[in-house]
């Protein structure tokens, strides 16, 4: 039962936050977002990009973690950013709670949006997931149940297409084909040149989790306590598999093997290719943040800011660092070093081999 109350009692959180943060399509009242970070940038200049809980980009030098620059998404009010941002070549791309998308051009000095989509106003819904880049494209998704494609250089607009109830959850796009998932209880495929729908696949609960796609399989969990596995050329279903509870993050794959965090407590470790269990890793509290691959393991936060590596088949089970606060953004990963986002608005760069931590305030 008290597993039970607890997972009820973080789903009532994570869906009153984004509710309350703000009305659809206007600037929220009181904006607080959970932005994850994204490593971008070259070999000789990487930075992380995070969006603070009220609404500014920071570009962080990597691996020192030095801020390099704060740029405001509105110069009056903020703005709740719950997606992780995007970034490709000099841009980096971020959605906002206000049903605007923002690029900028990560240089010092240049603190105001290369472009912002729609040029006035907002699009009439909210944008929960992050973007992603495929293609010189930028696709992302409204609460309204309408996917975009914007052309990355000037913001543009390719196409826009209605697929159903609202979308909370960042697209995943593979070769010529974009998944997303619904609150009608459907996942999506949809062309990229022009968003016309290939097909659709059903299941018996919402779909907030971003998918993950990999030979040819498109992995995707849903409140129907199901984790799916849907072959990507015909929405045929290859195999599923039941957890105790909801599924909110997107999973990760590695050797063969995909990690599938769950609102349980546990992450669920199972063979790709089967659905075959492999382990159930019980890290004792909800698990709503995307974890990250960093060398031989995964790593995990919980809702309670624990830190675990996971992996060797089920044997390895590692507490790596207890954060002190929570945690729902997704994790992070660059060069053996793991950032967490906190709700304290708090950044923490975690050794991913020892736990050594440093502490940024990002605000």
């Amino acid at each position: 039962m008290k597993t039970r109350y607890t997972m009820v009692l973080t789903v009532l959180l994570l869906l009153g936050a984004l509710v309350l943060s703000g009305c659809t399509g206007t600037a929220p009242t009181v904006p607080k977002g959970w932005s994850g970070g994204t490593v971008g940038g070259t070999e000789a200049d990487k930075k992380l990009f995070v969006a603070t809980m009220d609404g500014r980009l920071v570009a962080m030098s990597l691996p020192g973690g030095s801020r390099d620059w704060v740029a405001p998404l509105e110069t009056t009010g903020g703005v709740a950013v719950y997606g992780s941002p995007a970034t490709s070549g000099n841009l980096t791309y971020v959605g906002g709670y206000n049903g605007k998308i923002y690029a900028f051009a990560p240089a010092p000095g240049r603190e105001e949006p290369r472009w912002i989509y729609p040029r006035q106003g907002g699009i009439g819904a909210a944008v929960v997931g992050g973007p992603v880049i495929a293609r010189g494209k930028l696709y992302f998704s409204s609460d309204k149940g309408k996917v975009y494609a914007l052309d990355t250089a000037d913001g543009f607009k390719e196409w826009e297409v209605t697929v159903g109830d609202k979308i909370w959850s960042s697209p995943a796009v593979d070769g010529d084909t974009l998944f997303v998932g619904a609150f009608n209880k459907k996942l999506y495929a949809l062309r990229v040149s022009d968003g016309s729908k290939k097909w659709e696949f059903p299941t018996e609960g919402a779909i907030v989790a971003a998918p993950v796609v990999e030979n040819n399989t498109v992995y995707f969990g849903s409140f129907d306590r199901y984790l799916y596995a849907v072959n990507t050329a015909d929405g045929s279903l290859r195999w599923k598999f039941k957890a105790g509870s909801w599924f909110w993050a997107k999973p990760v794959i590695h050797n063969g093997v995909i990690y599938a965090p769950c609102l349980d407590g546990k992450v669920y470790a199972l063979d790709a290719a089967s659905g075959a269990t492999r382990a159930e890793f019980n890290l004792g509290s909800p698990i709503s943040a995307a974890p990250v691959v960093a060398g031989d393991s995964v790593v995990v936060a919980t809702e309670k800011g624990e830190i675990y590596t996971l992996g060797d088949g089920g044997r390895q089970q590692k507490l790596l660092v207890e954060l002190g606060e929570k945690v729902y953004a997704p994790l992070a990963y660059s060069e053996g070093m793991v950032y967490a986002h906190t709700i304290k608005d708090i950044l923490y760069a975690i050794d991913a081999s020892s736990g050594a931590t440093s502490k940024f305030n990002i605000k």
